[in-house]
């Protein structure tokens, strides 16, 4: 192949990527989008995904119940188990099937995360994460996963 035609094919590979990039911003930036009851499941876990992407950790945090071996027990303890990363991640999340047993219940969520990485890697990637949660004291909790992880 010619030079000339490897640049067009870098060209396109880049006029992709961009293309990817701001649609991915678009489609997750200022969605306003209608709050679940927040004595359900499926709120409680929303109501955690709203928090960690608007970076209030701290509301994020009251939806947390750990388990005592994990030695979790502030707020500050819970930071310190988060990696530290130059950036984040563009992350969408979407609401699946929630089952729900007595005062246990899961919720899956479909996470989809935009970085770029490079020409010859794709930007996009899903995960299915399941949030198991238990009522604790008449108000649902995530006891797993109690990290955020996917946005790095």
């Amino acid at each position: 192949m010619n030079s000339r035609r490897w640049l067009i094919i870098f060209g396109i590979i880049i006029g992709a990527l961009a293309i990817a990039t701001i649609s991915l911003v678009l489609l997750t930036k200022n969605n306003q989008v209608a709050l679940l009851p927040e004595d359900t499941p499926q709120g409680t876990v929303q109501r955690y995904l709203v928090a960690v992407q608007q970076q209030d950790y701290r509301t994020a945090y009251n939806y947390l119940s750990f388990d005592p071996s994990q030695k979790i027990t502030t707020y500050d303890d819970w930071l310190r188990q988060m990696p530290q990363m130059q950036y984040q991640s563009t992350w969408k999340a979407t609401l699946g099937q929630t089952t729900q047993t007595g005062d246990s219940a899961t919720v899956q969520v479909n996470i989809d995360t935009f970085r770029p990485d490079g020409p010859f890697v794709s930007p996009a990637r899903s995960q299915l994460l399941i949030f198991q949660l238990a009522r604790i004291g008449g108000k649902w909790l995530i006891t797993s996963p109690t990290y955020i992880y996917w946005i790095y």
